[in-house]
């Protein structure tokens, strides 16, 4: 079992949001590499056809602006990229890597060229002619885009790679089933992304020149963002689930990519907005072409990019790579096959990086390689605010039911490990509850501690998270009788019930004798 002989980097604020800042950040710069060398050859092109002096002098400002951001900023955080998810997550980057080895190798081919002509295109412009350096401009311009496009293979593989499930053919995982779609909507993000940043150095340009500048980036930025929703449909199209997400469906694996969608989307159209009023007025206030203004475009077009990218990560789990329909290695760096190896033998049979101690740290240990890849204790979605108040049963009961709760994989371990790991966790707050049940003829204590252990693994009683006293009306759990019919039909009565009641028969009627008495107010 490969992954989990990894010793992952613990992060006590979580690996996740680091890498998500990072990626992220390097997204929204490297689009602007693809996107601003277009835009630099046309504007540059543009300014010798018209003679205009002035804007051929910033063309060349913001030359010697993108070659700094994009070769050293945008290079500094492409390998800030692979030390995050070398370390965080060393499964999933292992399996890119064997998989895409002469892809990765072609596009650093690609991106060599990059830089030896956006070096040249900046610093070439007193010494070659007009002709020759504009085709130094189209020379980067090719090599950055072909480097997108190697590079939308593999990140578009991560969510659907399709038919190399089956084959584990190189060709199969790059042209996977939202290969065009993905690169239709980077290759206009790229476009937008030129527009915004012209604001980034506009601003340095004297009021008379601004106003021109302005609208040469809202015809950037406007046509692009304009045609984003077309091309985002053929994307959600493609995905698995993906039309539920623009639905806004309401299923737990799909709350997270709506909210991301609905970021990305109000992003945008604040970025479309703005620019257009900022083109509008520019004519008459020009310098309402400022480092404020022009920050904000920054700022709203970094959110844009950052919501469309939480889409896929969302959308894609309990897999990182895959999607809910199959894939090949679970968040948790594991895979279908390991985690039902583990899930026979015990997790930690599988696992060599564990720390040796007493039985009672093993818990620890499970949860460091079974959930730490998502979760941390009390940071970035902790765990403890989770389980704090549930009993050890109804612990156990969300361990064992993890693939049924969204976007988590099944738990890789047997039943013996999930009573392990619930022990554990039900001790975060430094109270271990006894392992003693109510006592023998106390129907009341034993429906209140069924309650506890089932329902309430996934229900609160009366809080904000699926209080389950709203839902006990008096039809359906008024009576004794009627509760005891109720709880042998949950899924009958609410499709999205993940559990059927398991208990014995003694334990049924003393929960339907409870929860009875909640729906009537009437204590038993």
């Amino acid at each position: 079992m490969t992954p989990v002989n990894y010793p992952v980097w613990q992060l006590a604020m979580g690996g996740g949001p680091l890498v998500a800042l990072v990626a992220v950040t390097h997204v929204f710069v490297s689009h602007f590499a693809v996107g601003g060398g277009l835009f630099l050859v046309f504007a540059e092109r543009r300014a010798r056809a018209s003679g205009d002096a002035a804007l051929l002098a910033w063309v060349r400002r913001h030359s010697a602006f993108f070659a700094k951001l994009t070769l050293v900023f945008g290079a500094l955080t492409g390998v800030g990229i692979w030390f995050t998810i070398g370390l965080v997550h060393p499964a999933a980057t292992s399996a890119l890597l064997h998989t895409f080895l002469w892809v990765w190798a072609i596009e650093w081919v690609f991106f060599a060229v990059e830089i030896a002509a956006s070096l040249l295109y900046a610093a070439s412009w007193d010494r070659v002619d007009a002709g020759t350096h504009l085709a130094i401009g189209w020379v980067y311009f090719v090599a950055a885009f072909l480097s997108l496009f190697a590079v939308n293979g593999i990140l578009a593989f991560m969510f659907t790679p399709g038919e190399w499930l089956r084959t584990h053919a190189l060709a199969d995982a790059f042209w996977n089933p939202t290969f065009w779609p993905s690169l239709v909507v980077r290759s206009l993000t790229a476009v937008a992304f030129a527009g915004l940043y012209v604001f980034a150095t506009a601003w340095r340009a004297e009021p008379a020149l601004r106003p021109r500048l302005a609208r040469l980036g809202a015809w950037w930025a406007l046509p692009a963002t304009a045609a984003g929703p077309a091309a985002a449909w053929f994307w959600f199209e493609r995905a698995p689930g993906g039309t539920s997400i623009v639905d806004g469906g309401a299923a737990d694996r799909v709350v997270a990519a709506v909210h991301a969608l609905r970021m990305s989307v109000a992003a945008a159209v604040l970025y479309a907005l703005l620019l257009a009023l900022v083109a509008w007025l520019a004519p008459r206030r020009p310098r309402i072409v400022s480092l404020p203004v022009g920050l904000a475009l920054l700022v709203l077009g970094y959110a844009s990019i950052a919501g469309g990218e939480l889409v896929r990560e969302s959308a894609r789990k309990p897999f990182v790579l895959g999607n809910p329909s199959g894939g090949h290695l679970y968040v948790n760096g594991l895979g279908p096959e390991e985690t039902a190896a583990a899930r026979r033998d015990g997790l930690l049979a599988h696992a060599r990086w564990v720390k040796p101690g007493p039985p009672s740290e093993a818990g620890a240990e499970m949860f460091r390689v079974a959930c730490s890849g998502c979760h941390t204790v009390q940071g970035y979605r902790g765990i403890r605010a989770k389980v704090d108040g549930r009993s050890v049963a109804a612990i156990e009961q969300m361990v064992r039911t993890l693939d049924q709760r969204g976007r988590m994989p099944p738990f890789p371990g047997t039943d013996a490990d999930a009573k392990v790991l619930a022990r554990w966790l039900a001790g975060l707050d430094g109270v271990v509850e006894p392992e003693s049940g109510a006592a023998p003829g106390d129907v009341a204590a034993l429906g209140e501690k069924v309650m506890t252990d089932f329902c309430l693994s996934c229900h609160t009683l009366d809080g904000k998270a699926n209080p389950l006293r709203p839902k006990l009306d008096r039809a359906r759990f008024g009576t004794e009788a009627e509760a005891y019919r109720s709880i042998g039909r949950l899924q009958e009565l609410n499709a999205n019930m993940i559990l059927e009641f398991s208990g014995t028969d003694e334990e049924r009627h003393a929960l339907a004798r409870h929860l009875a008495s909640l729906a009537t107010g009437v204590r038993p």
